[in-house]
């Protein structure tokens, strides 16, 4: 068994964490045969239904902004669809693995989040603003939409605000 987090596609419904217990539990939460996106610098990975897209799925507006947030060149590009699962890289095993700690802390037990760039002028240091949010997605939403006004930033990132 393995513990996941659920994004779902309707955004009035919140992330919740759900234990999985095989591939069949997996293919369930996404609606049918699964695909696995690597999220790299979260060390964890998105399940997906590998034909939301054919199927027309809705797109998972949380789930697509977490991915553009991770990976510039994709953005305006490609989009998530369906329900999703947020799950570990797999083991040495190639088995599946719980939801990183630090994504489960930073979705479900922070308070304030803010929005940090990377300028080209300036690629091993991150900076913010004083703008806090309680939302880790509208934080998203909020970088991203700077992101693209702001010509200068190379890669941006939510984390969370010291309180």
């Amino acid at each position: 068994m393995i513990h996941a987090i659920q994004i779902p596609v309707e955004e009035d419904r919140p992330l919740y964490k759900v234990a999985i217990e095989n591939l069949a539990g997996m293919q369930a939460a996404v609606g049918g045969y699964i695909e696995i996106l690597d999220l790299g610098p979260l060390l964890a990975s998105l399940v997906v239904n590998e034909e939301g897209k054919l199927l027309k799925q809705e797109i998972n507006r949380r789930a697509t902004l977490l991915f553009w947030l991770l990976f510039p060149s994709i953005r305006h590009h490609d989009v998530i669809v369906g329900d999703v699962l947020i799950v570990g890289h797999p083991d040495k095993d190639g088995n599946t693995t719980d939801a990183p700690a630090n994504v489960v802390k930073l979705l479900f037990e922070t308070k304030s989040y803010k929005a940090e760039f990377q300028t080209y002028d300036d690629p091993d240091k991150f900076n913010g603003n004083l703008r806090r949010f309680d939302d880790y997605f509208e934080t998203a939403n909020y970088a991203l939409g700077k992101a693209e006004a702001w010509s200068a930033v190379q890669r941006v990132r939510v984390v969370a605000a010291e309180e």
